[in-house]
């Protein structure tokens, strides 16, 4: 007698599901595949374009990128790692920073004017270093160089530190897109004496089909400028040109402080709402560009409001896909360290509070990058006069 076998197939896009080759179609987890009880089931694909509520994204990892981090791995070489100082949490991508885990690092984070004048220069060197140890990097206060790479035109520190780190080895310059790693060379370039006979070019990197900037060091070594890391879970990439001059400051941020109790919160243009669910009387200050709306929100003002208030271009900016509920992801958040602490919307800004075991709601556009972490500014420094 002939036997039928029933085959499974995503309920989004109807391919048939299968467990065995991640590139294919119809990928799914196999012990996912395997629970026979599940009536409904998506593709791996289709499970993380429609679903919500999972953990926030990492940015993407670039094929060409791992292999020149390969490359640096086999050298030894040093990591110059460039990041934006006002929102650079979520643009570490693990499958990148395992390769560089164990290389010497500078990480000069830049942008330093646009945070405010009372922070702590100290304590942003070790906030900075504390992110990079959450992302698997060794990495000590000392280690980071806090720089304003568009206003600064002497780098003649960064030169002696860089000569200093790589002990006659080559030179990584890594980093997100538009935290600065082009700025960083130009002016490195106006202070460079080149000691060797071989010209500063735009090469095609061996083994991938990426333009690099390679710069000699000495007859065996050079400084190579890769290209920036993905954006793609950070709000700039769900934004036009318009959008994106209105979120990036061009100037210090001041904070708004804003008192909260529960079922209070407040909107970040139309491209957030933060609402705090459960805990105390909460004071928070909310650094965002000043061109970003910042309005509180009291108990009633649902979801209906906010885009009621997106469809009347009450709130700026708004995202050009960001108008329905089913254009935001929503995670709650759970706060249980005492303390200064932060919560983050990666290209956005961010508010602090004082930890006393609150729970946050928070909606973003799908797709986009949260954290919690301690204070990158801390209260007492943002009310030093």
């Amino acid at each position: 007698m002939s036997q039928f076998n029933f085959i499974r197939r995503c309920h989004s896009c109807g391919a048939i599901l299968q467990g065995e080759d991640a590139e294919k179609p119809g990928y799914i987890d196999p012990e996912v595949l395997g629970n026979l009880s599940a009536k409904v089931l998506f593709c791996n694909h289709c499970f993380a374009e429609s679903k919500y509520n999972i953990a926030p994204r990492s940015p993407s990892a670039d094929e060409d990128i791992a292999l020149m981090l390969h490359d640096a791995e086999a050298s030894d070489a040093l990591i110059v790692y460039v990041v934006d100082l006002f929102s650079f949490e979520n643009s570490f991508i693990p499958e990148l920073t395992d390769i560089i885990s164990g290389l010497p690092l500078l990480v000069l984070a830049n942008k330093r004017d646009l945070l405010p004048s009372t922070a702590s220069d100290d304590e942003l060197c070790e906030y900075v270093a504390h992110r990079c140890r959450v992302a698997s990097l060794a990495c000590k206060a000392e280690d980071v160089m806090l720089v304003s790479l568009a206003s600064d035109s002497d780098v003649s520190g960064i030169w002696e530190k860089i000569h200093q780190k790589r002990q006659g080895h080559d030179v990584y310059v890594i980093g997100a897109s538009l935290a600065g790693k082009t700025q960083l060379v130009s002016s490195l370039l106006h202070n460079y004496s080149n000691p060797t006979e071989e010209a500063v070019a735009s090469v095609v990197y061996p083994g991938t089909s990426s333009q690099v900037m390679q710069i000699p060091l000495d007859s065996s070594a050079y400084l190579y400028e890769i290209p920036g890391t993905s954006l793609d879970n950070n709000v700039i990439s769900k934004l036009n040109a318009h959008g994106r001059a209105q979120i990036i400051p061009t100037k210090a941020v001041e904070a708004t402080e804003m008192h909260l109790f529960p079922e209070q919160g407040f909107f970040l243009g139309a491209l957030a709402r933060v609402e705090l669910l459960e805990g105390p009387k909460t004071e928070v200050n909310i650094y965002v560009s000043s061109k970003v709306d910042v309005v509180k929100t009291y108990g009633g003002d649902n979801e209906v409001k906010f885009f009621r208030r997106i469809d009347r271009g009450n709130l700026v900016p708004v995202a050009e896909k960001g108008t329905a509920p089913s254009d935001f992801d929503a995670f709650d958040i759970v706060v249980s360290e005492e303390g200064s602490r932060d919560i983050g919307i990666a290209g956005l800004g961010w508010f602090s509070f004082t930890g006393a075991k609150q729970k946050w709601r928070i909606y973003v556009l799908k797709g986009v990058g949260l954290y919690a972490s301690r204070a990158k500014v801390k209260i007492h420094a943002h009310k030093a006069k």
